[in-house]
């Protein structure tokens, strides 16, 4: 069977939007992997769940079933939860209730021992003559937040939204989301791949690029083991769709982990750099900036260049974000007359007329002040992007326990609709608009921001927002000279 295409798409629609679920390895036990999954298929929205432990005729107050093979109904898919040694019979079960897909949750496999290696082989050879696709083995769970659904036994809910994301590890999987989740971010799909003995992460790069939920797609990799397939993936899915990877197994001790796993072999660390570069993936260093680079691919345009002005509320904090930008390799805009002008009507005549543009301490008088010199850089056509240093959530009219001052408070309705309108702008424009906190985010003035913030991404340093403008207009520039 080829792996490109899974037939008609209808092995998707098992996996991710299920309307039954076969729980093999249910439990009552608080804490075990088959408790916690049935809790998340019982949160679930309008899905039949037929729990499957031959000790126990309920589970969880729902009648169970000795075997799948007597479940009086061949279901969607199969979430196997049980002892390595019995998984194998498991899947014999499943491919004769015909059921097309299966979550693999348990572990010792390929990713222990050579035993665990013959193991998972068996479990293959079973899937590949009956025609079962299945995730994993050793894999946390996957969801699919716009159906509802999710097998993610040991997370919390996750946040709707167009990012899909699979990831060679749950732990980080796990993390990663929390990080994106914590900046406002929502996700389509997640799977956590596991083992990768029958589904790759291939396959869902394929699955993803063609989902009219995806906008974003994500990659927590350790390595690939179809490599050149995944260069022609990337090729053709990057050109509408930013593909944002965090590659881990760059050292000797890291290959090694990664072995050990997932049974992954990590692969040339160099080589999978020039193979992002020249696919047009986005790659990040840790989950900290692959979180920032989603953030704003979510909620920013694209930059037409690399010509960035900065809005400052004061001098030292502006010339360390002009020194973190040209690192990154982008350029200091040059404003125009008439944006030095408009500014000139604005600020006091101390302010220095040049880019950075410091406001001379008149960030004190409210958000109007600031959204008006925002909208002078925005509206400038030498200038592709912005980097404010007066933090804007500080105008948020719902952060909880802030302290305004006097000219900073009013009408919420007001200030909200004044945000919202120069963020139109910006997205109008393409001109991508980066904030800044003054304080650090240890003192909480970055989780305090809650979500209308569509417009305006927010970052605790300038140097990570300037990382952020690099990889933007680096993808740009990428996808640019690939269309034309």
């Amino acid at each position: 069977m080829s792996r490109t295409g899974f037939g008609d798409g209808s092995f998707w629609q098992c996996l991710f939007s299920p309307g039954s679920v076969a729980m093999v390895g249910a439990s009552d036990v608080p804490g075990s992997w088959g408790f916690n999954i049935m809790q998340r298929l019982i949160q679930s929205t309008g899905l039949r769940i037929f729990p499957v432990n031959p000790s126990h005729p309920t589970v969880q107050g729902l009648p169970a079933f000795k075997s799948v093979l007597d479940i009086p109904e061949t279901p969607d898919m199969a979430i196997i939860a049980v002892p390595a040694l019995r998984v194998p019979s498991v899947m014999q079960d499943c491919a004769k209730k015909r059921i097309s897909a299966a979550l693999v949750v348990s572990g010792g496999f390929s990713e222990t021992d050579e035993e665990g290696r013959k193991l998972e082989s068996q479990v293959v050879a079973v899937a590949k003559e009956s025609g079962l696709r299945f995730v994993g083995p050793n894999t946390m769970g996957h969801a699919n937040t716009h159906a509802r659904f999710s097998s993610l036994g040991f997370m919390g809910k996750v946040v709707p939204g167009p990012v899909g994301f699979a990831a060679q590890s749950g732990n980080m999987g796990s993390r990663i989301m929390q990080l994106c989740m914590n900046e406002g971010i929502g996700f389509s799909k997640f799977v956590c791949t596991g083992n990768e003995a029958n589904i790759r992460l291939e396959d869902y790069l394929e699955y993803l690029a063609q989902d009219d939920e995806t906008r974003v797609i994500v990659f927590y990799i350790e390595g690939l083991r179809e490599a050149r397939r995944f260069v022609r993936l990337a090729k053709e899915t990057t050109v509408s769709k930013p593909v944002v990877v965090m590659k881990a197994g760059a050292t000797g001790a890291s290959i090694r982990a990664a072995r050990s796993h997932t049974g992954v072999l990590a692969g040339s660390d160099i080589i999978y750099t020039a193979a992002f570069r020249q696919t047009g993936v986005i790659r990040a260093d840790n989950e900290d900036e692959l979180a920032d680079v989603v953030a704003a691919l979510v909620k920013q345009p694209l930059p037409k260049g690399p010509r960035v002005a900065i809005l400052t509320m004061g001098g030292g904090f502006g010339v360390v974000s002009a020194e973190a930008c040209e690192r990154e390799g982008l350029q200091m805009a040059t404003l125009s007359d008439s944006t030095l002008s408009r500014l000139d009507g604005i600020l006091p005549a101390r302010w220095p007329h040049g880019n950075p543009v410091d406001m001379a301490g008149m960030d004190t008088m409210g958000e109007q002040v600031v959204l008006n010199c925002l909208s002078a850089l925005i509206e400038d056509e030498g200038v592709d992007c912005v980097l404010s240093l007066v933090a804007l959530h500080r105008f948020a009219p719902m952060m909880p326990g802030a302290a305004y001052m006097p000219s900073q408070r009013g009408n919420t309705d007001a200030r909200a609709e004044n945000l919202k309108a120069v963020a139109e702008k910006a997205r109008s424009l393409g001109k991508p608009v980066l904030s800044v906190g003054a304080m650090p985010p240890s003192l909480g003035e970055k989780t305090a921001v809650e979500t209308p913030w569509e417009g305006f991404s927010i970052y605790p340093s300038p140097q990570r927002a300037a990382r952020v403008l690099h990889h933007l207009f680096w993808y740009k520039r990428y996808r640019d000279n690939v269309r034309q």
